[in-house]
């Protein structure tokens, strides 16, 4: 079992044995060979190694670098399975959130969606990680979310009704960056929250159909996880906050594929309860 811990290395040849299975930053630059979903998934652990690098879980680097690099070769790597994980009270949703994956895998996600395909598996991985290591509350959240985002997005879940009284913030084209245009609509919303107090704020991400519907996916989240950061530094506890990422389905404009349209990027905040 994987359990984060720090540690230091005196001896630079135990450091040089080790530095093999660290070697995400190597992996990142290797070509793939096998599908898309595989590069996809080489790319995401990456990036999930690194984090893990940063934090000093160097257990948990080698297990995402190894995963990107049997991704980078085309064997194809299997989600986390569950009795690689301590996983305590979390073995129940995480079990049924496992063969929920599974079955859209093997449906054909892979082929039909590789890129969110791969974001529903490393956001798993990141699930069961977190979990087992039950430290940092925020990240089992994101984690959990992002997974339960891109689950949505494969199974072609509805969007929510968003009233017409919610907040809307808008994004430049290819774009997750807040403009000072959308920093002063969050302070609104964080005024109208603060003098409600609200069971619960609903934030859900949109892109227009100017690029792949599955890199707008991604796009939307990112967009919908800057609005979530802004309204968590006014003052909104993350607790209240859920996040649903729809790229390019509920246009607020009808438009064909390819069109920019700045009214479609866009993140909506809707109060619940």
């Amino acid at each position: 079992m994987m359990h984060k811990v720090l540690i230091s290395v005196a001896a630079a040849g135990l450091l040089t044995a080790c530095a093999d299975v660290w070697n995400y930053e190597e992996v990142a630059t290797q070509s793939n060979a096998g599908t898309a979903f595989d590069a996809a998934l080489q790319k995401d652990y990456v990036a999930l190694a690194a984090h893990e690098a940063n934090y000093g879980d160097w257990d948990d680097t080698a297990y995402y670098t190894n995963k990107a690099k049997l991704a980078a070769a085309g064997q194809t790597p299997a989600p986390t399975a569950m009795a690689e994980r301590e996983l305590g009270s979390y073995t129940g949703e995480l079990t049924a959130a496992r063969s929920a994956l599974v079955t859209a895998l093997g449906a054909g996600a892979p082929s039909s969606n590789p890129t969110v395909a791969a974001k529903a598996q490393t956001s798993f991985d990141c699930w069961a990680e977190e979990a087992e290591e039950d430290r940092q509350p925020e990240h089992i959240r994101e984690c959990k979310q992002n997974f339960e985002i891109a689950m949505n997005a494969l199974g072609g879940a509805p969007a929510p009704a968003v009233v017409s009284e919610g907040f809307k913030v808008f994004f430049a084209l290819d774009s997750a960056r807040l403009s000072p245009e959308s920093e002063a609509t969050l302070d609104r919303v964080s005024q109208a929250f603060l003098s409600g107090s609200p069971a619960s704020v609903m934030v859900v991400g949109y892109a227009d159909t100017s690029g792949p519907a599955d890199y707008n996916i991604l796009l939307s989240l990112r967009r919908a996880e800057a609005v979530a950061r802004g309204l968590a530094q006014r003052g909104i506890a993350s607790e209240v906050l859920t996040l649903e990422a729809y790229g390019e389905e509920r246009l607020a404009v009808p438009t064909a594929d390819g069109v920019v349209e700045q009214q479609n990027r866009r993140v909506e905040v809707v109060f619940g309860g």
